[in-house]
């Protein structure tokens, strides 16, 4: 009896993976390929760039004053929104500017003489098209609830996957085969280590990507973040703070980034003084204030809009957590107005979410994060090829190669309660399985082709196994 349940949770498993890998290894395949670009930006962008990008060591550089004449000089018709000053004296100047047309464009200045050396279009930037393919394949909302049902059928295809592998006798002896890849063999035995291996030696970190992806996402990321504030271990501004009513995320630029933790925050406002009339500061004014305050090198300034309007400042970003920090400046006086980081103002929620999404992001443990980040990447891709391989090689001719359903009306339930559980945790992930039982009951189970092909057994089986 005990072997024909194990037989049974085996044949239940084989089949959760077989189909969340049906979905998922595409949508895979582009996330961990855009994913690897994210991760290489800084090594791109130093070849796709490197003039643009990088000049001769600067002793004594034009003030960004002057720069930023020679830029709206260059483009007449267009509003500056942030600047990046460089991080080290062989970097050049970054303007992100709104042209005429309401196009994004990074412009480029040598600090040295204070010339444009180019531009860049940010929506065919390559750093940029892997961002919004790697967020929301570019479909927009749409595209966003996608990826967010594709990270929680990861989680069932990981942990169903890591089952299977899972060697079942005499474990001891056997730790070291399981881990070894036979390369001398040929056919399914090497496909089968080549697919299996690098997926379960990885399947920890594909785990941890898949939730700490989630809090980018459109529906359970707005759910965790207002989650984290109703628990009040986000951050909040005093209520008699003014603010603009518009999102620190609405303000991002592709030079200034805001990081996960602070994209939700409202904007506080300046308050001009109309009886004093006292002018905006001057660019090198603020740089200065960023100067006195510790504004860690490479960190971005966004320009006020309008006379209410604020210079924000915030550190680089991806970066390890600890170093998240926005700060806001009344454009007349260059007062901080408000902060917000990991020491200004972080919760334990927030600080704990800042650190996986800056993991995630291969930014939190330098060289060694980086290279588990790419490692992953690369094992995803290399399993979602090896996947296909593997299951056209072990298909008999004439048939489909699905798995079959397996009889067992306990091992039923205990599935379809896993399931719930599941879908409770991730509302997206859960009526995905609602429809793939509805598609099941009312479609798949009256026509006898379908029927066979996806392996019903029998009408008395449930939808869940």
């Amino acid at each position: 009896m005990e072997q024909k349940t194990d037989t049974s949770m085996w044949r239940a498993a084989w089949r959760w993976h077989f189909y969340a890998s049906f979905f998922v290894l595409p949508l895979l395949f582009i996330l961990a390929t855009s994913g690897l670009v994210i991760l290489l930006k800084p090594t791109i962008e130093r070849f796709a760039y490197n003039d643009l990008l990088y000049v001769d060591p600067v002793a004594a550089a034009v003030p960004f004053d002057k720069q930023q004449q020679v830029v709206q000089l260059e483009y007449p018709n267009s509003s500056i929104d942030a600047v990046v000053p460089p991080r080290d004296d062989s970097r050049s100047t970054q303007f992100d500017i709104t042209t005429e047309d309401g196009s994004s464009r990074s412009v480029y200045v040598n600090p040295q003489d204070g010339k444009v050396l180019g531009s860049i279009k940010n929506d065919s930037r390559i750093d940029y098209v892997a961002t919004r393919i790697h967020g929301t394949l570019y479909l927009g909302t749409w595209g966003d609830y996608i990826i967010e049902i594709t990270a929680g059928w990861t989680l069932v295809m990981v942990f169903t996957g890591l089952y299977l592998w899972w060697p079942r006798n005499k474990i001891p002896r056997r730790v070291r085969s399981t881990f070894a890849i036979r390369f001398k063999e040929k056919g399914r035995k090497r496909l089968r280590d080549l697919h299996a291996t690098p997926g379960a030696l990885f399947a920890p970190v594909l785990i941890f990507l898949a939730l700490t992806g989630l809090p980018w996402s459109g529906f359970w990321g707005t759910q965790w973040g207002e989650f984290i504030d109703n628990m009040n271990s986000g951050y909040n501004f005093p209520s008699e703070d003014p603010t603009s009513h518009e999102h620190a995320s609405a303000i991002e630029t592709p030079g200034l980034q805001i990081s996960w933790a602070n994209e939700r925050m409202s904007v506080p406002a300046s308050q001009p003084n109309h009886q004093d009339a006292k002018p905006s500061l001057s660019l090198e004014a603020v740089a200065e204030v960023a100067q006195e305050i510790g504004m860690k090198p490479g960190y971005a300034v966004g320009l006020p809009a309008d006379e209410i309007g604020v210079f924000t400042l915030s550190n680089s970003w991806p970066s390890p957590a600890h170093d998240e920090r926005t700060v806001y400046l009344d454009q007349y006086s260059g007062d901080v107005i408000a902060e917000a980081g990991w020491h200004a103002s972080y919760g334990s929620l927030a600080k704990g979410t800042a650190w996986g999404v800056d993991t995630h992001m291969g930014r939190q443990f330098g060289l060694v994060n980086g290279l588990a980040m790419g490692g992953s990447c690369l094992a995803v891709i290399g399993s979602t090829i090896t996947a296909p391989l593997m299951f056209f090689r072990r298909r008999q001719p004439g048939k489909s190669g699905f798995p079959r359903r397996p009889i067992d009306a306990k091992l039923s339930r205990r599935i379809t309660y896993i399931a719930i559980a599941l879908g409770v945790v991730f509302p997206l992930l859960g009526l995905s399985m609602v429809f793939v039982a509805l598609l099941d009951h009312f479609f798949i189970r009256r026509v006898p082709q379908l029927k066979e092909l996806f392996g019903m057994r029998s009408d008395k089986d449930t939808d869940f196994n």
